[in-house]
């Protein structure tokens, strides 16, 4: 019996030290002095991140679905989105693909963001569910679950105070004209064995 007992207390004394990552989670929100309609239109557009959010400098559409961002230190995120809600003026989107941890140090990313009317102005919520980079026991410096926490808070507010301030990113006027070139080329240019906008 006591044998049981100290083996079953050796059982429950490794699973509570030998555990995975936890979920974490972002909630941020932020009202915008301007109508509900016209911060839609920012948060919806095609490619929008690089027009407000100032951690972002360019981004590519690779498909109707999938786009590639570049961040200011040049490291880049493939950002699926899944849903754009009009009636509830909501994008739900995910990163996919192998995550750059330079980029973001997250294994995994879901995120929603939501326009509402508040008034005469537009309350924006930006929500993200995420794991850690290193999905196994003891993570290295970086990749633990504060260091995801810290990153994802930062640039979710970093982008809801762009969208605040009203940001726009001139060089992403630019980039629009050629992402569309390119995502209606690019099928063209890889049959001819082309790397333009590969």
């Amino acid at each position: 019996m006591k044998k049981c007992l100290l083996l079953a207390g050796l059982m429950l004394s490794a699973n509570v030290w030998a555990h995975g990552p936890t979920p974490q989670k972002t909630d941020e929100s932020i009202q915008v002095d301007a109508a509900a309609e016209a911060v839609w239109k920012r948060v919806s557009s095609p490619c929008a991140l690089a027009q407000w959010h100032p951690e972002v400098t360019a981004c590519e559409e690779v498909n109707d679905k999938q786009q590639k961002i570049t961040l200011k230190n040049g490291k880049q995120l493939l950002q699926e989105i899944d849903e754009v809600s009009v009636a509830d003026m909501t994008v739900s989107y995910r990163l996919s693909g192998d995550i750059d941890l330079e980029a973001l140090p997250v294994s995994s990313l879901n995120g929603k963001i939501k326009v509402a009317a508040e008034g005469a102005n537009a309350k924006v919520t930006w929500m993200a569910r995420y794991y850690r980079a290193f999905t196994g026991n003891e993570p290295p410096a970086g990749q633990d679950d504060e260091s995801a926490k810290t990153a994802v808070d930062a640039f979710v507010k970093a982008g809801l105070q762009g969208l605040k301030d009203g940001r726009k990113n001139a060089a992403a006027g630019n980039n629009s004209l050629r992402n569309k070139i390119c995502l209606n080329l690019r099928p063209i240019f890889s049959r001819l064995g082309m790397t333009t906008c590969a």
